[in-house]
């Protein structure tokens, strides 16, 4: 297994790792604010007891995890999310997922979109870590939609970044190209480490063979990472590909140099993933310059390495070298037992690699599945684009067709100015009489009801018929003979009906009222 490809997971953990504790760290402390000084106590209590004395089955990690959630309805969010922690910690990516799931259901239901979000990516780096990758993507895609629409760049970025890593490891190398570039262009633009991003591309390129673009993209993360903070490992990690690359191009002057600087660097902060890669680089450079024996002494303490990892492709590494250096010695029987502890591992890591390749083809499979559902979706979305289109064209045909309704009833309204002219002298004449009728309101009521007895109404529809001859509109009359406005235009309705009339002034001057 080359050095970029342990350096490429020992990043993605870092950061995935990273992102997730300080997320958590933000949460809870959110939630704990929350608490009173005995609450807060007794739940560091109960997390420390889930932390430090984590139960081996499942059912017994659910039940204390649900007596936690009970013993605190009110910060269910946020204990959901500080339990899903605890469980990504362990390894238990199953458990951490439910409890993502249950913390994103619960700011959904609040329509906290952001926090819902949040939580999504969280879901989606469980089902990735759990090589469910079609997940991870589904999970990364909806995230990434709502961030862009919050306008949030910085956690869009660290989404298309994840979504590089997803299609690095299921092989689509072009797809993971482009989401690396879009979280770069992100980063570029707010002015952030890229380090990561520079490294990702890198290692792309490295896949593709094509070295001279993998070398100016490390070069690219080595120069960030100076500047960012040249005391980080990262720094370490980053040297040691560019030797890679310098040792891929058989540059081996180039290559020894860097690796030299690597692996004392790495030896100082303890770093072993690094300094064992280093030495397995180095004891290559070694056997390809022809110095065997120091070659063979690197390829042994990689080998020694390796084997206290368990690490079978490390393992295979420092043995492709060994194998390769007793040979040029002529030392056949050393070659020989490494041949067959070569091929022992070789059988057992062609057993993992098979399961990983079917589990790539499958993923691989689903996302060309959701894929073409994307696309199916986008056609559909042209037709509804095309039957709006449609609508908008009939729209303006129906807002000129209105224009020149208006037009005509303009020319409607200008011929029947003497008639609004007349109704106005008539409704001048109708105040007038009512302002009269007003001065002697105990005759005028009299006079009203015997007016109106001919026309069979009912006690309500005279009581309303006389506040229609007051001028009173049916809100108030609504309210003066606590009847709904409803209740009072049914009457008034039934008024006109019997009175032959179709306003309230035809009804009040047919009944002889004003």
């Amino acid at each position: 297994m080359r050095i970029k490809n342990l350096i490429f997971s020992f990043l993605f953990l870092s950061f995935v790792v990273f992102v997730s504790c300080q997320s958590s760290d933000k949460n809870e402390n959110k939630g704990i604010a929350y608490f009173n000084g005995a609450d807060s106590l007794r739940f560091n209590l109960l997390i420390d007891s889930l932390t430090n004395y984590y139960p081996k089955d499942n059912d017994s990690i659910i039940l204390f995890s649900d007596y936690i959630l009970n013993s605190f309805p009110k910060q269910l969010d946020q204990i959901n999310i500080a339990l899903a922690h605890i469980h990504y910690s362990h390894a238990n990516f199953y458990l951490a997922h439910m409890y993502f799931k249950n913390a994103a259901q619960i700011y959904l239901r609040d329509s906290s979109i952001k926090e819902y979000a949040e939580q999504l990516t969280n879901i989606g780096v469980t089902k990735e870590v759990s090589s469910d990758y079609v997940g991870a993507i589904d999970s990364y895609l909806n995230a990434l939609s709502i961030f862009d629409s919050l306008k949030r760049p910085q956690e869009s970025s660290f989404i298309y970044n994840n979504l590089g890593i997803v299609y690095q490891q299921i092989g689509d190398k072009d797809k993971a190209l482009y989401y690396y570039k879009q979280s770069l262009k992100i980063k570029e633009n707010l002015a952030l480490n890229t380090t990561n991003i520079y490294n990702n591309i890198a290692s792309v390129y490295e896949d593709l063979s094509k070295l001279d673009s993998a070398l100016v993209y490390y070069l690219n993360a080595y120069d960030t990472q100076i500047k960012e903070d040249s005391k980080s490992t990262n720094l370490i990690i980053v040297k040691s590909n560019i030797a890679n690359i310098y040792l891929l191009k058989k540059d081996y002057l180039r290559a020894d140099s860097i690796l030299a600087e690597s692996y004392k660097e790495a030896l100082d902060v303890q770093l072993e993933i690094i300094y064992s890669s280093v030495l397995g680089m180095q004891a290559q450079s070694l056997l390809y310059q022809g110095v065997t024996a120091s070659a063979i002494e690197k390829a042994n303490a990689a080998y020694n390495i390796a084997l206290r990892d368990s690490s079978l492709e490390k393992q295979q590494k420092s043995l492709e070298v060994l194998i390769a250096a007793y040979e040029k010695i002529e030392a056949y029987n050393n070659a020989n037992s490494l041949i067959k502890l070569f091929y022992q591992n070789k059988e057992k890591l062609s057993g993992i690699e098979q399961k990983k390749h079917i589990n790539q083809l499958n993923s691989q499979y689903l996302v060309n599945e959701k894929e073409h559902e994307i696309r199916i979706l986008k056609l559909n979305n042209d037709i509804q684009n095309r039957k709006l289109w449609q609508l908008w064209i009939f729209i303006t045909a129906l807002f000129f067709l209105l224009v020149g309704l208006v037009i005509i009833l303009r020319l409607q309204k200008k011929n029947n100015k003497l008639q609004v002219q007349q109704m106005r002298r008539d409704i001048a004449d109708y105040l007038s009489q009512i302002k009269e009728l007003n001065n002697n309101r105990s005759d005028h009521k009299q006079i009203i009801l015997d007016k109106i007895k001919q026309f069979n109404l009912t006690q309500r529809e005279e009581d309303i018929l006389l506040l229609i001859s007051k001028g009173y509109k049916n809100a108030e009359i609504a309210e003066k003979l606590f009847l709904s406005i409803n209740t009072i235009k049914t009457h008034t309705k039934n008024i006109f009906v019997k009175l032959d009339v179709r306003n309230r002034i035809e009804a009040s001057r047919k009944a002889q009222i004003i």
